[in-house]
């Protein structure tokens, strides 16, 4: 035997003590019904985010909430004002509007529309007076009351005191648009 085969042995000999053990991975099993560890939160029933949610004509409104991480927001337990576009209100912007929005790397604006719906406080429509209100987005939104019609900018109020454990929330008729967006993806804010 030469002196380096010798050697090469000696170092496998040497490498076989000092290498770590590994063991055999379980066998894998099904894990269909398993949760995964890092799930957000359930949405609490009786919220603003739950009310969206199960509300039929707010399936956008609510799926952009989730893309925002703002369906956690309106179900916790600070109180809000939510001016809720439906699904028709949303349908009623520009052609494209809607899916440029809702790109991973226009999440920013896209929460920056949807705070610009959502007022700090509950203000029940008794509570709604003519003038100008700060929003979530640190904008403001100009309401005007007529008797019992109420706009918010140029939209309509079309039903109102939708009560949750958080808040209150009245639904419109279209889209509220900040003027921090106006002229992104076709936006208008007049």
């Amino acid at each position: 035997m030469k002196t380096t085969d010798f050697t090469k042995i000696a170092v496998l000999c040497a490498l076989s003590v000092t290498a770590p053990i590994v063991q055999a991975e379980p066998e894998a099993k099904d894990t269909k019904d398993a949760k995964p560890a890092t799930e957000k939160q359930e949405i609490k029933p009786g919220t603003l985010a739950a009310s969206i949610h199960d509300g039929v004509t707010y399936s956008i409104l609510f799926k952009a909430l989730k893309a925002t991480g703002l369906d956690q927001t309106l179900a916790g337990s600070d109180n809000y004002t939510v001016f809720a576009p439906t699904d028709e209100a949303f349908e009623k912007l520009p052609e494209g509007t809607l899916d440029k929005l809702m790109l991973p790397e226009n999440k920013e604006k896209l929460r920056s529309l949807i705070l610009y719906h959502v007022i700090p406080g509950s203000l029940p429509s008794m509570s709604l007076k003519d003038g100008d209100v700060k929003t979530a987005n640190g904008e403001k939104v100009e309401i005007d009351v007529d008797g019992n019609k109420v706009e918010v900018d140029d939209s309509h109020v079309v039903n109102s005191d939708i009560l949750a454990s958080n808040g209150v929330m009245h639904v419109i008729d279209k889209v509220l648009v900040p003027k921090s967006l106006d002229g992104f993806a076709d936006l208008d804010a007049d």
